[in-house]
């Protein structure tokens, strides 16, 4: 629709490389360890946990009354 459409990019807030010569820095970093399919849940579990993968599901405590 339009092909020659080209997102503003304003200078002051993207910084380019060439402003940090030679620092060599990392800005971030990405670790996905694997996880293998073990099946899906059931579709009103799955609403209730958020997600349908059932080794998503990460159990958190109840907090203590004070």
């Amino acid at each position: 629709m339009y092909p020659k459409f080209i997102p503003y990019m304003n200078s002051n807030y993207m910084p380019s490389p060439a402003m940090f010569p030679k620092m060599n820095l990392q800005l971030a970093r990405v670790y996905i360890p694997l996880q293998p399919f073990i099946g899906l849940l059931p579709l009103n579990e799955a609403l209730k946990q958020g997600t349908i993968f059932p080794n998503l599901v990460m159990p958190y405590k109840k907090a203590e009354k004070r």
